[in-house]
Parts: structure tokens; sequence; C-alpha cells
């Protein structure tokens, strides 16, 4: 008797175990939030046939006045005191970064680094049976399916050559239109090497000069006399910069969602360190003044900005749509930012 009354004591009312009943279940439904299932199905993105050809035609359009202004327009015959000593550097003798390494260095190795770079994101994605982008491409009326790595590639590569044609026809144009004379000049173009031998009255201005090797039949001797009057912007600065500049913008942007640590962040400051010893490099070997150097590093890296930001705008949803929202959403605020 007495047990059965304890327990009916301590028992709870019907309406409050109901309610403590349906509480539970609300908090069971809370903690419990539906979990997004990702889907696998690809995403298709249609290129027009017009947009091929005239990104060929922009290539072509950018390349065809830089070696118009490279090889055939001659800079202006810019006056100078024969008292100015920033012109009687002596004659360089063999470069520290040649063109060829320049070329190595600042196209050949971000073409390199770009192509193992999507191909190690498309061996990740297959390997993780994520949901690929398909490029679609109609010509005529069949229409070829082009995969992600295939279209990507083309983006950057397309985007990457017109950053270094625009660079190249800006930095020729500047060379051309403002034919500063190069630290070497006097020595190169009069073959003297000394003050007291060639300036008479230090106050005159000459203007009137004709250069060794002008009037040459050889190719080589004759572009030459003419590039010592093509000192301002830097070709080696602007190129270096561009290509190197351009490069660790992708390493940034790309490679940070791996598991990679600092790794990536060493390699950007390699490619601005690259840059940097290329274009000191100018000056040390009497090819170009400071200020020559310094503008050809801000033009390139204006462009490669600018190229990098249109590329991102070109294929950010195949590169995106392989994390999660939170990260994608963190992306695009960080890509506006950029």
């Amino acid at each position: 008797m007495n047990k059965s009354n304890s327990v009916r004591r301590f028992s709870p009312p019907k309406q409050q175990q109901q309610h403590l009943n349906d509480s539970t279940t609300a908090m069971i439904w809370i903690q419990k939030p539906p979990v997004a299932v990702r889907s696998l199905q690809s995403t298709t993105q249609e290129i027009s046939l017009l947009k091929l050809i005239f990104d060929g035609f922009s290539i072509l359009l950018v390349f065809s006045p830089w070696l118009i202004f490279k090889y055939l327009v001659k800079p202006i015959r810019r006056s100078f005191l024969c008292s100015d000593l920033n012109l009687y550097h002596p004659k360089p003798i063999k470069a520290a970064v040649p063109t060829w390494l320049l070329a190595i260095y600042a196209v050949v190795l971000p073409v390199i680094i770009i192509l193992c770079s999507e191909g190690v994101r498309w061996y990740y994605l297959v390997s993780k049976r994520a949901a690929p982008m398909i490029y679609k491409i109609q010509i005529c009326s069949t229409i070829y399916n082009i995969s992600q790595w295939i279209g990507n590639l083309y983006i950057s590569l397309v985007v990457f050559a017109c950053a270094h044609g625009v660079n190249s026809f800006l930095t020729n144009v500047g060379k051309v239109s403002v034919g500063r004379l190069r630290p070497h000049f006097i020595p190169s173009c009069f073959d003297k090497f000394d003050y007291t031998d060639f300036c008479i009255d230090p106050n005159r201005w000459i203007s009137n000069y004709t250069c060794i090797g002008e009037s040459s039949t050889v190719l080589k001797e004759k572009d030459g006399a003419y590039d010592i009057r093509q000192s301002f912007p830097s070709g080696h600065a602007s190129t270096a910069f561009c290509g190197l500049m351009f490069l660790a913008l992708y390493i940034h942007k790309v490679w940070r969602y791996r598991n990679i640590g600092l790794f990536a962040y060493v390699l950007e400051m390699n490619c601005f360190a690259f840059a940097a010893y290329i274009s000191i490099t100018r000056v040390t070997d009497h090819r170009h003044h400071p200020t020559d150097v310094l503008s050809g590093a801000i033009l390139g890296s204006v462009i490669a900005i600018i190229a990098f930001r249109y590329m991102i705008k070109s294929f950010k949803q195949s590169i995106l749509s392989q994390f999660g929202d939170e990260q994608r959403n963190e992306a695009v605020g960080n890509d506006n930012m950029l």
C-alpha cells in the first residue's frame, strides 16, 4: 500500500507528461537539422564560337603592334647635355638576366605551374567524384563537349598570353615615344668614355647627332643604335612583374584551399623576389635608370592584376563550385575585395 502511494505521489500528471514529451520532440528536431546532399550532376557552360574567334583576334591585335613598334618604328631623337654624367656609364658586357632567361622565368615557368596545377586539381576532382564543369561549344550544327581541365587551361593561358601582349605593346609604345637615353648612351653612341674628351661646352644641348651603327647595313648594329635610345620603361621589369605577379595571384587564389600550409605563400614571395631581382639587375648592368625599372614594375603589375581579375570572372564558378557553401561565400567575398 505504501509502495503504491509513493509511486503515485512522484508520478507527473498526464498533462505535464504530454508537455514534456512535446518539448523533448521539439528539442530533438532542432538539434538535428536536415543535412544537404550534394548533387554529383555535372554543370555545363556554353562557349560561343564567336568568343573563340574574338579571343584569337585580340591576341593577334596586341602582338602585331608590338612587333611593329619593336622593329619598324624608330624612337624619337631626344636632346641631351654632354655634362650629364648619368649617360657615361660603361657599356654592358654581359647581362645578368639575358632575354632567354627572362622568357623562362616570366613565361615558361608560369605556364608549366598553371598546367601542373590544373592537372592536379582535375585529378583531385575526379578522385573525389565531384561534379565536373563541362564546356560546350557549337560549331555549325555539331556540339562538342570540352572537359573542365581543357576549358580552364584555355581561359588561363589565353588571358596570360593576352596580358603579356598588352604589356609588351605598352612598353614599346613608351620606349619609342619617350626616347629616353640609356645610362651607357654616350660610350655606345659616340665611342667616348671620358667626359673631358667629349664635352666642350657643359651647358650646350646636343640635338643633331648620329650614333655609330645607325648607317650600318647589319641589322643587329642598326637595332643596337636605336636601342640605346629606348630606356623608358624597362622591358625586363615590366615583363618579369607581369608574368610573375600573375603567377603569384593565381597561386594565392587557387592553392589557398589546399592542405599545403605555408608552401603557397612561400611561392608567392619567391615570385615577387624573382621579379624584383630581375628588375634590379637592369640597374646594376647599366642598362636602365632606376625610374625606368620602377615604371616597368608598376606597368607590369597593373596589367597582371587587371588580367587576373578578368580570368577569375571567366572561370571562378568552375573553381569555387567544388567547395562548400561557406568557403564559396568567403572566396567570392575575397574576390570582390581583390
